[in-house]
């Protein structure tokens, strides 16, 4: 009777032992759980949000390769087929070397101008154990002018032709639907075309993107030019679009009053302005490409 009774005591003593260490283990993972760090991801669904960069970058071992595509003005008439006669390409590739860095060049029709840009997640948005309000993106760029001049090449150095981009893209994604970026600029041009004009540039771009559907979504983006001789010469940049997601791809239709889609054009010298009709149809398609088996 003893021995029975010692053998339950045990029993009871090992099922409490056994409960007690699953309830350390139940109070630990809790604990886990409150340290982890949650990175907010797809604050924008591409690297760029029209014309202009978001704070997206290419993914690690990924290929992203661009179509941009701008027609003419609407308001040219039946003759230009409203626009739809002239065109403006540009072709682009990134390239993620990480989950934070990457990299990019281009070739536009316009000014048949060659562009290349790196881009750095120098601060991501985070929720949980520890939080961050905004995602930071810094991009440096530079553009390579390759026109003939309408005068002797041989009366310009070849850095005349060079432009430099720089941008700190600070965005936040408020919820499910709705992301917004907001994105201070400076375009230095080591050449002008009139002594009057400014080298250097200055600009803030604002956009945001806001989804309907997990595949529709209308996207904005806005560069203002700060006072100064560009601003009183120039027009700021305005563009309205939907943006369609298909798997693979993403697919962009706009409405934008700049033909240049690099920052070279369509921030310091946009000649197009909305209010007097001179608005353009175009599209752009992002499709991505795996390079290493996951």
């Amino acid at each position: 009777m003893h021995k029975k009774k010692i053998l339950f005591l045990i029993g009871v003593s090992l099922f409490n032992l056994l409960n007690a260490q699953d309830l350390i283990a139940l109070l630990d993972s809790i604990e886990d759980n409150s340290k982890t760090t949650v990175y907010e991801k797809t604050t924008f669904k591409s690297i760029r949000l029209i014309n202009g960069h978001t704070i997206e970058t290419a993914p690690k071992n990924e290929l992203v390769f661009t179509i941009s595509h701008r027609f003419g003005k609407v308001n040219s008439g039946a003759y230009n087929f409203f626009g739809l006669d002239q065109s403006t390409i540009r072709l682009g590739i990134d390239y993620g070397i990480s989950d934070i860095i990457s990299i990019g060049i281009g070739r536009s029709t316009y000014d048949k101008l060659y562009d290349g840009y790196t881009k750095i997640k120098i601060a991501r948005q985070t929720s949980g154990y520890k939080t961050f309000p905004l995602s930071i993106t810094l991009m440096e760029g530079i553009a390579y002018k390759t026109v003939k001049w309408a005068t002797n090449n041989d009366l310009y150095p070849v850095t005349a032709r060079l432009y430099y981009i720089h941008e700190l893209i600070v965005a936040r994604k408020f919820n499910s639907r709705f992301s917004a970026q907001i994105c201070p600029v400076i375009v230095h041009r080591n050449m002008v075309k009139y002594k009057k004009d400014e080298n250097n540039v200055f600009a803030v771009g604002a956009g945001g993107r806001y989804k309907f559907t997990n595949r529709f979504a209308i996207i904005a983006e806005y560069y203002y030019l700060l006072p100064g001789k560009t601003a009183d010469d120039y027009y700021n940049s305005l563009t309205l679009g939907f943006e369609i997601e298909t798997g693979g791809h993403v697919f962009q239709l706009d409405f934008s009053n700049s033909s240049g889609m690099t920052e070279k054009i369509f921030i310091p010298e946009n000649t197009t302005n909305w209010l007097d009709g001179d608005i353009l149809f175009g599209f752009n398609i992002f499709r991505y490409f795996g390079l290493k088996n996951k």
